[in-house]
């Protein structure tokens, strides 16, 4: 009989922890694709919070209204798509990159977060950041804390992911990513083996009836706290 209890355990430690993978497995798809769909300048989760900006945008907001544009950018994410004028350094001698507008007359400033990329960077260089605005700016806006929006993405899948392998199927989900992940998880212990099949999401958003339960369970969790995706500082 104990053999029996064992065994029944062990078979149900070994579900669960299959079903976890399967969960796992399409949340990284999800978010993978949506950093991809936010790259490509695609309408991404992402998208709702941080805005794609440009240098030309930029001081053309902080030229009209300076209060507007402090309001609007002061501690906000932004990713930045411009290209570089030019390296100079500050007093203390730490490296900044120029991003002109119309003219050299008219310019963004670029702190970098990482003084080291600045070896990396020429002028002329097609520059893809993402920094935090600030209210402190000069004459002209200023960018902190930017870094290589390859290294910003690589560490923000890396923490979401560290983040939702902690979490047990009976907790509460704090974003939307996290919402999706709990689902998938439900879903594949209430209908074993249903996940196995698919190798992609969008495979599994192809098969109206699954996806429509998946879809009910993330709809049952989703609260005020948890809609909306929150991203880290660089």
């Amino acid at each position: 009989m104990k053999k029996i209890i064992v065994v029944s355990i062990l078979t149900l430690l070994s579900f669960n922890s299959f079903a976890n993978d399967n969960a796992k497995r399409l949340t990284e798809q999800i978010l993978k694709g949506d950093i991809s769909i936010f790259r490509n300048e695609g309408n991404s989760n992402i998208r709702h919070a941080i805005p794609t900006v440009n240098a030309l945008q930029l001081i053309s907001e902080y030229n009209n209204n300076q209060y507007k544009y402090e309001k609007t950018y002061n501690n906000q994410i932004v990713n930045i798509k411009t290209s570089a004028s030019g390296l100079k350094t500050d007093l203390s001698g730490e490296p900044f990159v120029v991003a002109n507008g119309k003219n050299q007359f008219e310019y963004v400033l670029l702190e970098l977060k990482n003084k080291d990329d600045a070896k990396e960077i020429s002028e002329g260089n097609k520059l893809d950041l993402i920094c935090v605005g600030t209210k402190d700016n000069l004459s002209f806006p200023i960018l902190k804390n930017c870094v290589k929006s390859d290294d910003y993405f690589q560490k923000y899948f890396e923490v979401t992911m560290s983040k939702i392998n902690k979490l047990e199927k009976d907790d509460k989900p704090s974003s939307p990513i996290e919402t999706f992940y709990l689902a998938l998880w439900k879903f594949d212990i209430q209908k074993p083996n249903t996940l196995d099949k698919y190798k992609t999401f969008s495979e599994l958003m192809q098969n109206k009836s699954d996806f429509d339960e998946v879809t009910a369970l993330v709809k049952a969790n989703i609260t005020e706290e948890n809609r909306t995706t929150t991203m880290p500082t660089p």
